[in-house]
């Protein structure tokens, strides 16, 4: 009779505390948005992660992202960029519109046709692309770690038709 062999177990990715946090918060926030989101599901099975199609996305404009608020402030372009692709152009526009008048006090028409056309830009490539992937981006959390940034993504696990 052979002896027993301990049996292997598979470990879990433990996630990193800091991570953790920024995904707890995600949580809360996404449950408390007007998206009437019950449960919020993480790296489900064999779906693509958002944040790294999300971080590949906005790879060109970073360039200029110095400091975790202007990586945030790309993040939040690229976002609305992202879900206002799915929608036909005329919604789109006045979306993108409505956003802005909200988001930008004043009447800073400068500042506001310099922003449009980044997201008219963003709005291209995702549909150039990143065409195949058709699911709306809820929200995202961005972490430094000292060394770079982490970023979790919720998004619809839907995907919007044609």
């Amino acid at each position: 009779m052979s002896p027993s062999r301990p049996r292997k177990r598979k470990r879990k990715k433990k996630r990193e505390p800091e991570q953790r946090q920024a995904f707890d918060a995600l949580k809360q926030r996404v449950k408390q948005s007007p998206f009437d989101v019950e449960e919020v599901i993480v790296e489900p099975t064999g779906a693509v992660r958002m944040s790294e199609v999300l971080s590949e996305f906005v790879e060109p404009y970073l360039q200029d992202a110095v400091t975790e608020d202007d990586y945030r402030k790309v993040l939040t372009l690229a976002t609305m960029a992202w879900n206002a692709s799915f929608l036909p152009e005329e919604k789109r526009g006045e979306m993108i519109t409505k956003v802005m008048d909200k988001g930008i006090p004043g009447e800073d028409a400068e500042l506001k046709a310099s922003l449009r056309k980044v997201i008219d830009e963003m709005v291209a490539r995702k549909k150039a692309h990143f065409a195949e992937y058709k699911r709306d981006i809820v929200d995202f959390e961005l972490t430094g770690t000292g060394d770079g940034y982490h970023l979790t993504v919720a998004s619809t696990m839907e995907e919007i038709p044609d």
